[in-house]
């Protein structure tokens, strides 16, 4: 981490539903020393409503010169973007079953990417985060609750978030999940 500079990113689609502004809101109940870049996937197919969205968004919040919103990248470039960022940041409310029950590519894009992490109370995601000591989990999806985890960070606890994503980054990956597959499927037909 850049001294006294915690940078956090969210990469994802924006869909309204997932309701993006919290994590902009958060931002006002941080201190200077946090930025937050958004890298925002938009379909060529995307409706005037998510279009408006976005639009909405940057007009609302991008008054915060700590906040930018940036085009998208190709997947495979996401890890090697997002590496330069301090926290990998998602506030997701649980608005449906999938949204409560989330177990998003994006938390194993963090940890590949050796970031510390910064989520509302997901229990799926709260539960990698918390075993492996990757970061935050706040107790609520408000964005104040949040802003109070992520401002008791300092740069030591910090650093040793991102030796922990090294070391889950190691376990949770595609090659040990691949391992994990073949051995039930091994079972299966043996």
């Amino acid at each position: 981490p850049s001294q006294g500079e915690i940078k956090l990113v969210h990469h994802g689609i924006a869909n309204p539903s997932r309701r993006l502004e919290l994590m902009l809101e958060m931002m006002q109940y941080l201190d200077e020393r946090f930025t937050l870049d958004l890298i925002l996937m938009t379909s060529d197919f995307a409706s005037g409503n998510t279009r408006s969205y976005i639009e909405n968004l940057k007009s609302q919040f991008l008054t915060d010169s700590r906040i930018t919103i940036l085009p998208s990248v190709n997947s495979s470039e996401v890890v090697p973007t997002i590496n330069r960022y301090d926290i990998g940041l998602f506030l997701l409310p649980p608005v449906n079953f999938n949204y409560a029950n989330a177990m998003p590519n994006k938390l194993f894009d963090f940890i590949q990417a050796r970031l510390g992490i910064a989520i509302g109370p997901s229990p799926e995601m709260a539960e990698i985060v918390t075993q492996y000591d990757l970061g935050v989990v706040s107790s609520t999806f408000e964005p104040k609750d949040l802003a109070k985890e992520l401002s008791k960070i300092d740069v030591h606890q910090l650093m040793k978030y991102k030796a922990n994503a090294a070391v889950a980054a190691k376990e949770l990956c595609a090659e040990k999940n691949e391992e994990k597959m073949k051995s039930v499927i091994d079972k299966l037909f043996a």
